[in-house]
């Protein structure tokens, strides 16, 4: 046994204090005595044989009753009592330590008094105390030391009237309770009126929910007016309110006026995140939901807020580490499904932030416990389809990490969307959804093509590449503009897939020198724009690409006038009298034509008459030298790219 004994300033151990001789009652019981401890006393041992020590009139107690050395005894010890010194902080007295306090091993006032306490080395707090504290000093009786002596810290004095939460409540739960009362007032009122709700609620469960399940659909709450369950009511109506049908349903209270999509929509995300933010919701299976589809259907308002998305699904990953939900359960699990399915969600998220918002991935199959066919196979076949997309997903994800860019162009191999619907049993789905997910198997189409290691812009790429993407491209213009106008589910990988197309476009309009495919890209260029116009009170990211597709097109088709004038189509247009829409020529049509499009921005036209003068006539160097044009060219050309598309508010901010 190891017995470590103090040492003094010098490094010298100190020596044994001499033991005092027990009272003559303490003797004859052959008990301890604790009447001649200094340390009870404070004063030091009687000498034998010398006068006892008499107190001054000013501490000696009032009445003394004889000692009792019964250990049962409640009776105090009789000792001088200290006068009693005044708290600085609120003029009261403070009591009297008692004996029995510092013998059961309680903080004496006096500090000297008592023993430091040791730490070893191979406690983890000794190297926190050496570093820290002041009352620490550093064991001598070895070479280099084997641990500190701490010395004891008195206590604060605690005060009743103090308004100061107490030393054990945190910070955060003293913000906590502060919130609690504006939530009640103010963020958890904020949601649909019941009759608004049920058609927002309709519309979610019919068109949303069976593609992403993070939520059950229950045919009555049990607890309507919980803070849980109306969570789950505010972010249902914040995924219905993309529908145009949910126009008319946009009301936060009973009697309130009809809100627009971007006012609705704001006020339910802040009164979410708030409210999430303020702890009031502590089941962690219903925080891992909750944020997961925030993270989905929440919009940003402004440049500060657009890498919250990305935020909420870190969150919602966090918790399901938290929870162990990546881990496979047993077949007799009471709640298997439901694990499993929630868990297929968070992996479907994290792989569609990492798309949209250049994010590393959070969930590694390395460190997942499922089996993930296994996990695909057993889900409702909406829901299955939307995984198989995925799963294409992250095999194109790959090819965009840093480090495994291959110089050459890479195709990935993509199955056919039809034999995909008949693997996941999804004939049975609406066409609506099938169109949906349609768009969202395009837009991986498109990516895949995409060469890593060659984003320089080129006029001739890849055969295979162009033709997929060119294709895609088309398609998604054609179901959401021509098919399914109106009709879709209205989920965040509709505008993404929009932009998708929109890039295409740009690229063959900036880049091709055929004037005939430069026009048709510059159609499609415009009819992509339009798209993502109507849907920019729905979704951030359609107005960000909206500002910059109305800036080119204006600063193109003033150099497109600049250029006519300068060949001379303008004098030409002159000699050419207007004639009725149904009576011009073909020349006269075709001239005109030119001309209405050099003068109007807003009209689509055709440039062939200044691109026959000049074929070899490049648009984009005649632009304004103060517009940016790199800028543009980096956002929408890298929109292919994963890692640029984190960066949408830097060029929203850039562009104005």
């Amino acid at each position: 046994m190891v017995k470590f004994v103090e040492s003094d300033t010098t490094g010298l151990p100190k020596k044994r204090q001499a033991v005092a001789q027990a009272c003559e009652k303490c003797r004859r019981r052959k008990k301890r005595c604790i009447h001649t401890d200094p340390k009870v006393h404070g004063d030091p041992p009687p000498v034998v044989g010398s006068p006892p020590h008499k107190l001054p009139e000013a501490e000696m107690p009032q009445q003394l009753s004889p000692p009792v050395h019964h250990r049962t005894s409640s009776k105090p010890i009789p000792i001088p009592t200290p006068t009693p010194t005044p708290s600085l902080t609120t003029g009261d007295t403070q009591p009297p330590v008692s004996p029995i306090i510092a013998q059961n091993g309680g903080a004496d006032k006096r500090g000297e008094a008592h023993s430091s306490a040791f730490y070893g080395d191979l406690n983890p707090e000794a190297i926190l105390m050496e570093a820290t504290s002041l009352c620490s000093r550093r064991d001598v009786s070895a070479p280099g030391g084997v641990g500190i002596w701490q010395a004891p810290i008195p206590p604060r004095p605690r005060t009743q009237s103090s308004s100061v939460p107490s030393v054990q409540s945190s910070s955060r739960r003293a913000v906590q309770d502060m919130l609690r009362s504006y939530l009640w007032n103010h963020c958890l009122p904020c949601r649909a009126p019941a009759a608004d709700y049920a058609v927002l609620r309709r519309i979610y469960f019919e068109k949303m929910n069976p593609i992403f399940p993070i939520f059950e659909d229950p045919a009555t709450s049990p607890a309507p007016d919980e803070p849980t369950d109306i969570l789950v009511q505010q972010v249902i109506s914040l995924a219905a309110a993309a529908d145009p049908e949910a126009v008319q349903y946009l009301r936060v209270s009973p009697n309130g006026p009809l809100l627009s999509r971007q006012e609705f929509c704001a006020c339910l995300s802040n009164s979410v995140l708030t409210t999430m933010d303020a702890g009031i919701v502590t089941d962690r299976v219903w925080l891992t939901r909750l944020s997961a589809a925030l993270s989905l259907y929440t919009q940003p308002t402004n440049a500060e807020e657009a890498d919250t998305p990305a935020l909420l699904n870190s969150r919602a990953v966090h918790q399901m580490h938290t929870l162990g939900i990546q881990m496979a359960v047993d077949d007799g699990h009471q709640k298997r499904d439901m694990i499993r399915t929630i868990f297929c969600c968070l992996w479907a998220l994290d792989r569609i932030t990492s798309a949209f918002y250049g994010r590393a991935c959070l969930i590694h199959e390395r460190d997942v416990g499922w089996d993930l066919d296994d996990c695909i196979r057993a889900q409702a076949p909406p829901f299955r389809l939307l995984l198989t997309i995925i799963n294409l997903l992250d095999k194109v994800i790959s090819l965009y990490r840093p480090g495994t860019r291959p110089s050459k162009p890479v195709l990935i191999e993509l199955p056919i969307f039809e034999q995909m619907i008949l693997d996941a049993e999804a004939l049975r789905m609406p066409s609506y959804c099938l169109a949906s997910l349609e768009i969202f198997y395009h837009s991986v189409a498109i990516l895949s093509t995409q060469s890593p290691g060659d984003i320089t812009s080129s006029a001739l790429p890849n055969p295979a590449t162009n033709s997929r993407r060119s294709l895609a491209a088309e398609r998604i213009t054609s179901i959401i503009s021509e098919e399914f106008a109106g009709q879709l589910s209205y989920m965040p990988f509709i505008p993404y897939a929009v932009s998708l197309s929109l890039s295409v476009s740009y690229r063959k309009m900036r880049h091709s020198k055929v004037p005939m495919f430069r026009n048709r890209g510059k159609k499609a260029f415009r009819k992509n724009m339009l798209l993502l116009k109507s849907m920019d009170d729905m979704f951030w990211k359609s107005k960000t690409m909206v500002v910059m597709a109305e800036q080119v097109l204006n600063e193109m088709d003033k150099a497109v006038a600049s250029l006519a004038q300068e060949n001379g189509l303008m004098e030409l247009s002159k000699r050419v009298e207007p004639a009725p829409q149904g009576e011009r020529s073909q020349v006269q049509s075709e001239e005109v034509r030119a001309i209405e499009t050099a003068q109007n921005a807003s009209e689509v036209g055709s440039e062939y008459m200044l691109f026959d003068a000049v074929p070899d006539l490049d648009v984009f160097g005649h632009f304004d030298p103060t517009f940016d044009l790199g800028a543009v060219d980096a956002a929408l050309e890298g929109n292919f790219d994963f890692g640029t598309s984190a960066n949408w508010f830097d060029c929203q901010q850039q562009l104005g």
